[in-house]
């Protein structure tokens, strides 16, 4: 059996544009549908998974994933004849009749027969035949669940909106999932988070990191109470409830303006955003933080009690928060824990293939990420080879290869690695990444201002090899930690040989890497052990401002060329920089 996953509202935000002309750029994201992605299963194997933006270079978009699915077909090696379904992470279908007052956009942007037009369009008439709907949330469990390798446990899903719910709380028990509690769109705290994001200049549903990165410059007692007012949890029915005044979450294309407004009013009038930290900006970030990450853990220690299970699978945006990740890692009641990385829309083309493969079989742990594109040397020598403008020498994928990079890290010098297949998810795992020595000199002014160009209060995450996550980092040792999607405190006496990754609240979004899962960045580590004593790097994704995780040889050697960046490592090639 052959299943296609797909996720993505092809038409969301092409008509969100086109009945806005005029969006403000803060509000270009605010539709349904985006982080468009395919992923296929061959006979029960998960082959191949890859988001659209790597393709066509358009960070978070919800077109079509023409290319992802082209490609996925070539990487399993199969036609789009041989594809016996077509899963697809939205149905809106079944709740049709919630949008009786707005039947043009359930029509044209909404109804699953819009992906089967644009399959039909795109020249795959026979997958826009095989399209079967999967509810959202559904498929943001099952993207958790099935990775897990857990037997039985809860699943959470948290993000900005499914098709009609906000949060859905699951038990499962192998696949299949026992729906306990839903909350309305109206108590979302993903929408909530990214009004905050908003309020403070950013972009709605793209920044939300930023404001994560922000929160611990400021104290968040300033306005709690703020955040008390508007939120709470009730323990009597095990939900999250938000007291939106009428109207708060009207005219959305806008902003979200009267939400905006009435935050103002409670608090202070924002700044735009200009890279620095400013009091009132890093305290209200902090306060928003302090409410998500406790109503998360209300919300989990509830329905963990509630059920007496101990496992844990979480999706949805809500969960690429890595500080609330922390304190939901530190729940007693939590024994494992895996969080998609893919958790956000993207993830839902893995979970709707995960819903309807009949012959799934059981899937290796922990969860192996590297799903995307790969590409041969002779292919790399060919983009070098058009490049007179650089200098590059090839070594091959040799330990002399390995050492060489590690002797540049050691000597402080900033370079970027490529090696192998492509992250699926928006955290760079050591495959297309950027990497430093983590008490370099001036380390992160060096990435932020002249490699990264974005904002200095922005902090770096470390790569640790597995023997010395412990020595390092205070951690429970959940599969996050092999994703980034957990951060950990940095032991005291360790901080003086992490200070690049050292965040304001001395806690650090981690990757611990094994020899199994990446052989060859574990060996890379190894060999930074021997030089500098500490087997951990800064590793920040290999792109610049704007541009997604880079995918192909000749973005990478493009971008290298541009940027400030003193090697590239890539399929056992370096390059050097500009010939002379």
């Amino acid at each position: 059996m052959i299943v296609l996953g797909l996720s993505g509202l092809p038409n969301s935000q092409r008509k969100l544009h086109e009945d806005n002309p005029d969006i403000d750029p803060l509000d270009a994201r605010i539709c349904q549908g985006l982080d468009s992605a395919a992923a296929i299963i061959v006979d029960g194997t998960l082959v191949a998974a890859a988001s659209e933006e790597r393709f066509d270079g358009d960070k978070g978009t919800g077109a079509l994933p023409r290319q992802a699915i082209a490609w996925c077909l070539a990487e399993a090696g199969v036609s789009a004849d041989d594809v016996d379904v077509v899963a697809h992470g939205f149905d809106y279908d079944r709740h049709e009749r919630a949008f009786v007052l707005n039947r043009t956009h359930f029509k044209e942007v909404l109804s699953s027969q819009t992906v089967r037009d644009a399959l039909t369009d795109a020249g795959w008439p026979q997958l826009a035949a095989a399209l079967t709907p999967v509810e959202h949330h559904r498929a943001h469990a099952l993207s958790a669940v099935v990775p897990s390798g857990f037997d039985r446990g809860l699943a959470v899903v948290s993000d900005g909106m499914g098709e009609v719910d906000s949060v859905t709380i699951f038990r499962f028990d192998g696949r299949e999932l026992e729906k306990l509690h839903s909350q309305p769109i109206a108590a979302s705290l993903g929408i909530l988070y990214s009004i905050g994001t908003r309020f403070l200049g950013f972009q709605f549903n793209n920044d939300e990191y930023k404001v994560m990165g922000l929160a611990p410059y400021g104290d968040p007692e300033r306005y709690r109470e703020v955040f008390r007012k508007l939120t709470r949890f009730d323990h009597d029915k095990g939900s999250v409830v938000i007291d939106w005044p009428t109207g708060a979450l009207s005219d959305a294309e806008h902003g979200y303006p009267y939400a905006r407004t009435m935050l103002e009013e409670q608090t202070f009038t924002p700044s735009l955003p200009d890279g620095s930290i400013q009091r009132d900006e890093a305290d209200f970030a902090a306060s928003m933080q302090e409410c998500l990450t406790d109503l998360l853990v209300d919300l989990v220690g509830y329905w963990l009690e509630k059920t007496g299970e101990t496992n844990l699978a979480l999706a949805g945006g809500t969960f690429l928060n890595c500080k609330s990740n922390q304190s939901i890692a530190d729940l007693p009641g939590v024994q494992r824990l895996f969080v998609q990385p893919a958790s956000g829309d993207d993830g839902t083309s893995l979970g709707a293939a995960y819903a309807v493969a009949e012959d799934l079989k059981p899937v290796a742990t922990p969860f192996d990420p590297y799903l995307g594109a790969r590409y041969s040397a002779d292919e790399v020598r060919a983009v070098l080879e058009a490049r007179p403008d650089l200098q590059w020498r090839e070594v091959g994928m040799t330990d002399e290869y390995l050492a060489a990079a590690a002797d540049d890290i050691a000597a402080d010098r900033i370079i970027a690695v490529f090696h192998d297949r492509m992250e699926f998810g928006p955290r760079a795992l050591g495959n297309r990444s950027i990497l430093a020595r983590p008490d370099g000199d001036r380390i992160k002014d060096r990435i932020n201002s002249a490699v990264k160009f974005r904002e200095a209060f922005r902090p770096f995450a470390p790569a640790v090899h597995v023997d010395d996550r412990d020595r390092l980092f205070v951690t429970r040792g959940f599969e996050p930690d092999h994703y980034m999607l957990c951060t950990a405190h940095v032991r005291p006496e360790a901080k003086p040989v992490l200070s690049g990754i050292v965040h304001e609240d001395d806690s650090a979004r981690i990757q611990t890497v094994t020899p199994g899962l990446n052989p060859t960045f574990a060996s890379l580590l190894a060999q930074v052990k021997e030089r500098t004593g500490t087997g951990c790097v800064v590793n920040t994704s290999f792109n610049v401002k704007g541009q997604p995780l880079i995918m192909d040889p000749a973005t990478a050697v493009d971008t290298f060329a541009r940027i400030a960046l003193d090697r590239l490592y890539i399929e056992g090639f370096v390059v050097e920089g500009t010939a002379r």
